[in-house]
């Protein structure tokens, strides 16, 4: 017996059945004999090649034990003195074993010999042999940076692209589909490297041939028809094979540490670049100029007065700021959270701006994965680059108040929301947390409440399975307990007050809910005000220069959108998700016939999925065009933000601390009064921010009446300070 053939079996009965017809009719003149090792856990094909082969050899292995591994078990029963590996979805040709046996045997330094790879039409494949795969040609040839630039000059000469295919080629590593070795290497050398159970085989193979003084060729003159991808198909982890073998190779040759390191390397894709390009610009946008241009109004310095006195005299505050109904507070939360950041930075009043600038760059990953689990990439980083640079958000997250992390705890709603819908019913507990979390940041945001209300009623009518199982007792005990702990300073302010926070509060919305409903037709103007409140909104979110043309975004988004939700079966949890986080904080606003900004917040995400979504269809069709259309959103964008000094509108931090300065240049260490005057200077918390700034360096203003007193006013012109 001159050569055994060995084929390996998984899932592939028609093409192997084809191989090995194909070697019968090449009617090779050497004494062979195949072996065929099956891998295959369920469906053998044992009868069938005893019905149409009946001198090929038969091997059931265990259980799928892999490429290299089958083709071990498949050494042990041949007898040929030559091996010849061959993959299960090839076809070979006339002469082409005689050949590879007349060119290994007449050499005493051939280690391994490979014919030619086409591919199934017949051309002449771009992958054949390689060279040795060291530290740097994997950064070139196996990373982002082939995709970016496949041409470069090592990847080249690594794939071995520039050989002419026509002549006897040396080669490091030939290709797994098809090679021929001597028995007596193949044992020397300890065979295939089990460790590998799919991919790098060869190349760990061929080093240790090359090692020990042989040279591997690959023939031009015979060639071998390769399917390709046959049986990987059949597999849903195939990645991960492919990752674990990748990472055992470099390991094993190039040692633990640089193993680690290529692994990062090679996870890194080109959508991973363009993401971490659209974060660094996004936190770039957050962060310049914040100490000038940050926005400090009297409500922010309500909170950081809140937090500051926490801190100084241990008293936890149960609610925050009082909301447009003065019976009614906001949550704590931002108080907490201020409080922890001004304790580790020395009371600075920029370090929470720079928290919530963080925070907002965190949302646009967030934003990207739930928008990749739920639609696709495309609308992923679609979602990303216009959240990334709208300037209606770029303002909130540079802002520091207590709505500035509503965005990023709607995220984690949507999130939740999600997964419970498909069926992961543990993720109620932390659709309901969120609520209560948002509801401590804002009490716009129990519009939300309605959402979870609503898929609930549907699940339960529905009898669906991820409804009823949040009824199991450790589901309903976590989702209970979370809830009560989230909302746990409101509910012992409540306790104390007659529960204004939540019964209340609750009764209060069914109240405004029946009343809008009822006099709808004599509030038409408050709809109207209302409305263009947020037409303005909408246009600094998605496109700020111009009305016109946010107009024109706004309308095929939307109209597209809708299309989606009630013509999509593939993801239609995930259009009608989107659907109700969106419509629900919309209805409360005109229920409420309040136009306030602390109302928008909780919108961003869906007004930005929703965009997303469209544009990912408009560049689809329209390719070049579509792309330009989105640049140019994106650039226009990003120049209103630095045109209009990003919101400071000729009254930021600096100016507000430069009047504090002259507060205190003023007051020349006299006890004193700081009084607003002017526009808004009816509310109390008029004149907190320059409260805390000047507490900060030491010239408090008193609480008592004292004779020397500042008037402090904001004009269009700027601060005015007076002194009496």
């Amino acid at each position: 017996m001159k050569i055994s053939i060995i084929i390996v079996n998984y899932k592939v009965k028609k093409e192997i059945l084809r191989c090995i017809r194909s070697i019968i009719e090449s009617k090779s003149k050497i004494n062979f004999e195949i072996i065929v090792i099956d891998n295959d856990e369920k469906n053998t094909i044992e009868e069938d090649l005893k019905k149409q082969f009946s001198r090929v050899k038969y091997v059931k292995s265990p259980k799928n034990i892999g490429f290299g591994a089958g083709c071990n078990l498949g050494a042990k029963h041949a007898k040929g003195e030559y091996l010849f590996f061959l993959n299960p979805d090839t076809e070979v040709f006339k002469g082409t074993i005689d050949t590879l046996l007349r060119f290994i045997s007449g050499k005493k330094d051939v280690g391994a010999v490979s014919p030619l790879i086409l591919d199934k039409n017949g051309k002449i494949s771009s992958v054949q042999g390689s060279e040795h795969l060291t530290v740097l040609r994997a950064i070139f040839s196996l990373s982002f940076i082939h995709k970016i630039f496949p041409n470069n000059p090592i990847s080249r000469k690594f794939f071995l692209n520039d050989w002419d295919k026509k002549t006897v080629k040396e080669v490091d590593v030939v290709p797994g589909t098809a090679f021929m070795i001597g028995k007596n290497l193949f044992d020397k050398i300890g065979g295939f490297d089990e460790k590998f159970f799919l991919f790098f085989e060869e190349a760990d193979l061929c080093n240790r041939i090359n090692k020990i003084g042989f040279t591997n060729y690959i023939l031009p003159d015979v060639r071998v028809i390769h399917i390709g991808g046959i049986s990987t198909e059949k597999r849903d982890d195939i990645e991960k094979i492919f990752s674990k073998s990748r990472f055992y190779y470099f390991k094993k040759w190039h040692g633990i540490m640089p193993a680690l390191l290529l692994e990062g390397l090679f996870r890194l894709k080109k959508k991973h670049l363009i993401l971490g390009g659209i974060l660094v610009i996004a936190l770039a946008l957050r962060i310049y100029r914040l100490d000038k241009t940050m926005e400090f109004i009297g409500d922010q310095g309500w909170f950081y007065l809140s937090a500051r006195d926490m801190i100084l005299t241990g008293r936890i505050p149960l609610v925050g700021i009082t909301a447009s109904h003065t019976w009614l507070h906001q949550g704590p939360y931002w108080t907490y959270i201020l409080a922890v950041i001004l304790k580790l930075f020395n009371f600075n009043p920029l370090a929470p701006a720079y928290f919530t600038a963080i925070l907002g760059t965190i949302s646009i990953f967030l934003i990207y994965k739930l928008t990749k689990e739920m639609f696709s990439s495309s609308v992923a980083l679609f979602s990303a680059l216009l959240y990334a640079t709208s300037p209606l958000i770029i303002a909130n997250d540079r802002f520091a108040y207590h709505t500035s992390p509503i965005p990023f705890f709607t995220l984690i709603f949507i999130f939740s929301v999600y997964k419970w819908i498909k069926g992961n019913y543990i993720f109620f507990a932390p659709a309901l947390i969120s609520l209560g979390v948002l509801y401590n940041f804002e009490l716009a945001t129990a519009s939300l409440f309605g959402v979870l209300f609503i898929f609930l009623f549907y699940g339960i009518i529905r009898r669906k399975s991820w409804a009823v199982k949040i009824f199991e007792w450790k589901v309903l005990l976590v989702s209970i307990c979370g809830f009560i702990l989230s909302m746990a300073p409101v509910i012992i302010y409540d306790f104390k007050n007659g529960f204004p926070q939540t019964l209340v509060f609750g009764g209060w919305i069914f109240y405004k809910i029946f009343k809008s409903v009822a006099v709808f037709s004599s509030s038409s103007l408050d709809y109207g005000l209302i409305t263009s409140f947020l037409a303005s909104k909408y246009k600094l979110l998605i496109f700020a220069p111009y009305n016109s043309i946010a107009f024109l975004i706004f309308l095929p988004s939307f109209i597209y959108f809708l299309f989606k939700v009630f013509t999509q079966n593939k993801e239609k949890a995930s259009y009608f998700i989107l659907l109700f986080v969106f419509l629900f904080p919309l209805l409360s606003i005109y229920l409420n016939k309040t136009a306030s900004d602390a109302y928008i917040p909780v919108l961003f995400p869906s007004v930005i999925a929703i965009s997303s979504i469209f544009f990912a269809s408009f560049v689809r069709n329209f390719k070049i065009l579509g792309y330009i259309v989105v640049s140019v959103i994106v650039v226009f964008n990003i120049y209103f933000i630095f045109k209009s000094n990003f919101f400071a509108n000729g009254l930021s931090f600096k100016d507000r601390e430069n009047a504090a300065g002259k507060v205190i240049t003023l007051t020349k260490d006299k006890r004193y009064n700081l009084i607003g005057k002017g526009e808004g200077s009816q509310f109390e918390s008029f004149t907190m921010n320059y409260e805390y700034l000047l507490w900060r360096k030491g010239y408090s203003p008193s609480s008592k009446n004292e004779k020397f007193k500042i008037y402090i006013s904001e004009t269009s012109k700027g601060i005015i300070i007076k002194n009496k």
